[in-house]
């Protein structure tokens, strides 16, 4: 107990080191920082982009970032959030290498957390999720490789393209046990701290069922999100499976659309690219040219910050109420219903849901949904641990453990917000006079394609209703 109660002890000390000081000296900015408040220009930058302003957007979001590094672990939200309004501003290459720094702080923070020790683990739960630099989802991770597939499909370089669908293919593959990798930390840690206190209080704080149905009854809406198998994005296989149907690799193509249509059986396009694919490898040439409008509408899910009391048990079977934070989810909204494609006035068809982006995260956020709370009621008993054994010390101490308590405990609610709702598709033949109108909403949009195209993707972006659209013409 006594080893218990010292190593709490300094663990609380090396937080007051880094709060005390900001807490009296005023410097707002860094105290925002440190009890994570956002007080950038992320609503800017997420303003611009609403709007279809998606070049002001990224310059915004550019300004976010340090300078101080090549690679900045702390720079991986403004860096997302510039790429994708890149790629849609079409400055391809500028979007490129922005992924590719995102890939590379991904990277970094993976191996991060699972090299650091338990103890850095638990000065970082002595503050809060939002305290820290931004961890990418796995969702996210693979939305990465599929946008940077999307700027090379732009540019024509198809040999990358493919390297990079094959990255977020494997990303999917791997994703449970990447995400086990990264929250394994957090299992030692919760272990470590047993053997020091003894598992009674900590299992009785983590596992009581007053707590179950504290949460139970202010989040009865989780376990309704699982559209999708964990962690698996429809969309991201659809475009692997469209292009190497396109570049004529029949037998992945019929792997993937496959597992596609298993997930979104009422998109006619999807069974219709794989009954294509599959005639291709019975040897029926694919004789005709075709076009898929490909439209990401409208913006996702989104997280805003509950709190709850929940009683922590001390290891003097003390038992305290004390407040936690939890994100909880906000459903987004599309754009429009869908895109119909017109030619000579005619509807030649309308684009379908091929991937409900929002599902995605919200089951990601379901499946990692048990281990936030573990974290929020984890550190909640910690720093009221702390705050009782300052208070029996000093009350002084003890009333700067608990405003640090209180300053402390937020949710993490930041997330890349400019992913779409949903991804939708359709394909028609190419008329024979090239031309197409793509109409969605208050948008009327002309495409031409080349004579000499084979086949094409036209890709289009609105994230709200009165948005500026994206349109990139990809021919093939």
């Amino acid at each position: 107990m006594m080893r218990y109660k010292s190593s709490m002890v300094k663990l609380f000390r090396i937080a007051l080191l880094l709060f005390v000081p900001l807490f009296f000296s005023g410097c707002m900015a860094n105290l925002a920082n440190s009890v994570g408040v956002d007080i950038g220009s992320s609503t800017q930058s997420y303003a611009k982009f609403v709007a279809g302003e998606y070049k002001a957007s990224a310059q915004i979001a550019m300004k976010e970032k340090s300078k101080t590094a090549k690679l900045d672990d702390a720079n991986l939200l403004p860096t997302l959030q510039a790429a994708n309004s890149y790629l849609f501003a079409k400055e391809y290459r500028s979007s490129i290498e922005l992924l590719d720094e995102a890939e590379a702080i991904i990277k970094f923070h993976h191996q991060k957390t699972i090299s650091g020790s338990a103890s850095d683990y638990l000065t970082g739960v002595m503050l809060n999720d939002a305290a820290r630099d931004y961890q990418a989802s796995i969702s996210e991770a693979i939305m990465v490789n599929t946008y940077k597939a999307l700027d090379y499909m732009a540019l024509g370089e198809f040999e990358k393209v493919r390297v990079e669908l094959n990255r977020a293919v494997d990303r999917v593959r791997r994703a449970k046990e990447t995400y086990a990798e990264l929250i394994g930390k957090q299992k030692e840690a919760i272990a470590q701290k047993k053997r020091e206190q003894g598992s009674g209080a900590i299992d009785n704080t983590l596992n009581n069922q007053q707590v179950k149905g504290i949460i139970s009854q202010n989040y009865s809406s989780l376990g309704q999100y699982a559209a999708y198998p964990e962690f698996v994005n429809p969309f991201t296989l659809y475009l692997a499976g469209l292009f190497f149907a396109i570049e004529g690799d029949y037998a992945k193509a019929s792997s993937l659309l496959k597992e596609v249509y298993a997930m979104v059986p009422q998109n006619k396009t999807v069974e219709s690219d794989f009954e294509m694919v599959e005639y291709a490898l019975e040897g029926r040439a694919v004789e005709d040219r075709y076009v898929w409008v490909i439209y990401e509408n409208g913006l996702g899910a989104a997280k805003s910050e509950f709190k709850i009391n929940v009683p922590i048990f001390l290891a003097s079977n003390k038992v305290i109420y004390t407040g936690i934070a939890l994100p909880r989810m906000k459903r987004g909204m599309g754009a429009s219903e869908a895109i119909s494609v017109i030619s000579d006035g005619k509807t030649l068809s309308k684009t379908s849901v091929v991937g409900d982006m929002e599902s995605v995260v919200l089951t990601e956020f379901n499946y990692s949904y048990n281990d936030i709370l573990t974290r929020a009621i984890f550190s909640a008993a910690l720093k009221t641990y702390a705050q009782y054994e300052a208070t029996r010390d000093n009350p002084y101490m003890g009333l700067a453990a608990a405003a640090f308590q209180l300053l402390t405990t937020h949710a993490d609610t930041r997330s890349w917000n400019t992913l779409p709702k949903d991804f939708q598709v359709t394909r028609v033949k190419i008329p024979a006079n090239n031309k197409l109108l793509l109409k969605t909403g208050v948008h009327n949009i002309e495409v031409e394609l080349s004579k000499s195209a084979k086949h094409a993707i036209v890709y289009v972006k609105i994230p709200a209703a009165t948005s500026k659209p994206s349109v990139t013409v990809m021919e093939f």
